[in-house]
């Protein structure tokens, strides 16, 4: 079984045990906190990821590292995936967990690149034109590409809306280009 696919699973038991007991946040916040403790503690990751650490001993290190900072099921979960020998997709569980926590908030992240800054007030219609488009909560995020020449262009999960200048002329040449 693919890896993407193993952590998807593990990500859904944990959000479905979460759901049922009220506590998506804090186990959201849970992961949070060991995920960033495991990225500033490298040797700590390496141990737990390291093939030759005993599964008990792995979970007396993370006992000993997250039993006062995480609630009991996380740790639950973080014995599991020690138990299983899938510390390794705690990372890619965490994301897929974020993903559905979204999806279960009805909040969709969509991507917005512009020629020039968007001001705030820009910002703000951008985001309420694309909530009633979508009918969720969105949540943006703006870059600039000066190559654009103007207009937007809005990446919502697989959907791309293309109102840039430079969509609009591709799009031209293409058609002028199979009239022939």
């Amino acid at each position: 079984m693919r890896e993407e696919s193993v952590s998807r699973r593990y990500a859904a038991a944990v959000f479905n045990q979460s759901k049922a007991a009220g506590t998506l946040k804090e186990t959201a916040a849970d992961l949070a906190v060991v995920s960033d403790m495991l990225v500033a503690n490298k040797a700590l990751a390496g141990m737990i990821a390291h093939p030759l650490v005993t599964q008990s001993r792995k979970k007396t290190v993370l006992n000993a590292a997250f039993s006062d900072k995480v609630s009991v099921a996380t740790m639950g979960f973080l014995n599991l995936l020690a138990d299983k020998r899938r510390m390794g997709l705690l990372g890619d569980a965490k994301r897929e967990f974020d993903e559905l926590l979204r999806a279960h908030s009805n909040i969709v992240s969509a991507a917005a690149t512009t020629a020039v800054p968007l001001s705030a007030a820009q910002l703000v219609a951008l985001e309420k034109a694309l909530e009633q488009r979508t009918g969720k909560d969105i949540e943006l995020t703006t870059s600039v590409d000066p190559s654009l020449m103007g207009g937007i262009l809005v990446r919502i999960g697989d959907t791309v809306l293309d109102g840039t200048v430079k969509g609009k002329l591709d799009r031209l040449r293409e058609q002028l280009l199979t009239k022939k």
